[in-house]
């Protein structure tokens, strides 16, 4: 079978929803299919983005990245998308929110098409009028709608009226790459002394991400935490974590390798999501530490968010937007040992049971074949 993902960006470009593409591809490819990815170029390649470049095949996966022009309301411009999403498929795999992929869809050919809903468009209110009819008529279009979580469906406004066809596949991880290990050395930019209990934040520095938050949580107290990852938040945060006198408790990690990630898991006591929109709509992060046996803070978002972590069994949830009840929910788990030992096996638990790699690739293979077989 032909298979063919239109995504915004792919790894090494970051995001949770870049993360997911290429877990389906290559867990598609590993199953005999033919797949490719047309994507744009982002920041994490190292080629110049003015440049198409048609990747070898890694992981029996072939990558088409396309030359971006620009970044309009978090969308690249990228003259080329259309006619490399014309490619051949006998199953389309669409990828929202992209409106560009969704305007490839009308200007190519009708084949089979399922549609990851990963999130709303929030942001770009102005535009709304014009991309609302676009999006809805690829919905309507689509054979499928792949949602993660039940709660994707409530929170959804663009779903509405395409309930019926609307599948949930939860997103998975590797348990076997971010599992428990024995203990090892702490990468350097935490602090080496092993009874200091470390928080973790790993991701997007973006704003719906509510790393302000954080950052006022910390404020006069003696909690530590990491911070992994880069974008247009690093320098206003590092800013205020100067302003603050915040330096020696909250360390910026940047962007780290896959080959390193599951070393910082192991190395943080509790990983703490402190996201303040409903952008925030599943958090692929969350099951990468959970699998990891740490225990999770995360907010009380009314979205997939709710469905990874249960609130006082596989972690602590704290109200959206508010420091004083994060620090709270921060201190508990720095202090008790023993609560973070119990939610830790719980969440590892509960990953094993519902959000394994193997199940989201499984249930999107067995999907692709209903569909080219209708």
């Amino acid at each position: 079978m032909k298979i063919l993902h239109l995504s915004k960006f792919y790894p090494p470009d970051p995001g949770g929803l870049e993360q997911v593409v290429a877990q389906l591809a290559e867990g598609a490819a590993r199953a005999g299919h033919e797949v490719r990815v047309v994507a744009a170029t982002g920041s994490g390649w190292a080629r110049s983005p003015g440049l198409r470049h048609t990747e070898p095949p890694r992981r029996n996966v072939v990558v088409v990245r396309l030359p971006t022009r620009g970044i309009v309301w978090s969308q690249p411009i990228v003259p080329g998308y259309l006619a490399a999403a014309r490619g051949p498929a006998d199953v389309l795999h669409v990828h929202h929110p992209h409106p560009l992929a969704d305007l490839a869809v009308y200007a190519g050919p009708r084949r089979p098409m399922v549609v990851t809903h990963h999130a709303d468009i929030r942001r770009q209110g102005v535009a709304r009028p014009l991309y609302w009819p676009l999006v809805r008529g690829v919905l309507r279009r689509a054979a499928a709608v792949v949602v993660a979580t039940g709660s994707h469906i409530e929170v959804s406004h663009e779903l509405r009226g395409c309930e019926g066809k609307v599948r949930v596949i939860p997103f998975g991880v590797d348990v076997e790459r971010f599992g428990p290990r024995p203990p090892a050395p702490r990468p350097l930019c935490f602090p080496q002394d092993p009874s200091v209990a470390v928080g973790l934040f790993v991701g997007r520095l973006v704003g719906y991400k509510g790393l302000h938050v954080l950052v006022d949580a910390v404020r006069g107290t003696d909690l530590h935490v990491v911070i992994v990852g880069g974008g247009p938040e690093r320098g206003p945060l590092q800013e205020r974590v100067t302003r603050l006198n915040l330096g020696r408790q909250i360390v910026f990690a940047g962007e780290v390798t896959d080959q390193e990630l599951p070393d910082f898991y192991r190395a943080a006591a509790y990983f703490v999501l402190p996201s303040i929109t409903p952008q925030e709509m599943f958090g692929v992060v969350l099951l990468e530490a959970m699998a990891s046996e740490r225990a999770v803070i995360t907010t009380s978002l009314p979205t997939g968010v709710r469905e990874v972590n249960v609130a006082g069994t596989t972690g602590l949830e704290a109200p959206v937007g508010d420091a004083a009840e994060l620090r709270k929910a921060m201190r508990r788990l720095a202090e008790d040992a023993a609560l973070r030992t119990k939610l830790g096996s719980a969440g590892r638990q509960r990953v094993l049971e519902r959000f394994t790699l193997d199940r989201m690739i499984a249930g999107h293979l067995a999907l692709y074949e209903e569909l080219a077989g209708g």
